[in-house]
């Protein structure tokens, strides 16, 4: 059970980090945005990077923006995010070292698979729930997520005194949201086939040894 849920939790986390490191999605990703402080691509590109890495590496501990200019409660929401985030960040790192370690034990112990099969349909099961939300009215859900995750109103940001939000359009919120279902998705089939596969292969080697 335990082995099961840390498949789970790894895969969760480490699809979240990994969607948002790659900031190389920001061009597409981004549709919409509103460009009031004429910056030029890389810039834009630049500001995104450092909103990112502050994110989610834990020895980022100041964010700055170079080319816009960002209010205290603006950088407070910020920081917010980022206590968030490094719950997604170290849970995803935690339960993927468990799950190597209950998994290698139970393997080498029992030949045991299953755990793999039961963590990808534990999170198969999630993406496909929260999808349906998210498809029916985006806004509301991204609404109902701050009001979940922040006892604040921080995140409703002035464009005036934090351009930044025009920077980060509802497009680029929306698509790393299904970007993040869709690598779960992929992940927990490929984990659930690993399994069947590694379970097949135990039942061969008890038919051979018998």
């Amino acid at each position: 059970m335990l082995a099961s849920v840390a498949v789970a939790g790894a895969i969760l986390g480490n699809s979240v980090t990994a969607v948002l490191a790659a900031t190389f999605t920001y061009p597409w990703f981004s549709a919409g945005l509103v460009n009031n402080y004429d910056l030029t691509a890389a810039q834009m590109q630049a500001n995104y990077d450092r909103v990112v890495h502050y994110s989610l590496f834990p020895w980022v501990s100041e964010l700055r923006l170079d080319t816009l200019p960002m209010s205290d409660s603006g950088r407070q929401h910020f920081a917010d995010a980022k206590d968030l985030f490094q719950v997604f960040v170290q849970a995803g790192l935690i339960c993927l070292v468990i799950a190597l370690v209950l998994g290698i034990w139970l393997w080498r112990r029992h030949r045991s698979s299953g755990f793999l099969i039961a963590g990808g349909i534990i999170t198969l099961a999630s993406p496909l729930l929260i999808a349906i939300p998210l498809m029916i009215n985006f806004d509301r859900s991204f609404v109902v997520f701050h009001e979940l995750f922040f006892d604040n109103d921080l995140w409703i940001f002035d464009p005036r005194t934090d351009p930044i939000i025009n920077y980060l359009p509802e497009s680029l919120f929306m698509r790393n949201a299904f970007a993040i279902l869709v690598l779960m998705i992929v992940l927990s089939v490929a984990v659930i086939i690993w399994g069947r596969w590694a379970g097949r292969r135990a039942a061969r080697a008890r038919l051979s040894a018998e």
